[in-house]
């Protein structure tokens, strides 16, 4: 799996989408909406929990891989373009 990590890491449309992703699966999963969290201990104690039950971690995993992969390219990694690219483009 060629990724360019550098690029990606960089690249806040990215974090923006983990961040989507992860939220709206974990709260689902946890049948709990944005304003039952309160304070940043039960958002913690949400992500330990879900940190904890086996099912919840693997789909979470499952989600984090389908936003990390690029569907534009053949298998699981970045194209040669973005490979060879040393910043985000829209710097």
């Amino acid at each position: 799996m060629r990724i360019n990590w550098k690029v990606r890491v960089y690249n806040p449309q990215f974090w923006i989408a983990i961040g989507v992703v992860l939220f709206t699966n974990l709260f689902a999963k946890a049948g709990v909406s944005f304003e039952d969290i309160t304070s940043w201990s039960k958002l913690g104690g949400l992500i330990l929990d879900a940190l904890k039950n086996p099912y919840t971690f693997i789909n979470l995993a499952a989600i984090v891989y389908v936003a990390v992969i690029d569907f534009t390219t053949k298998g699981v990694g970045d194209s040669d373009l973005v490979m060879n690219r040393l910043r985000n483009k829209n710097k």
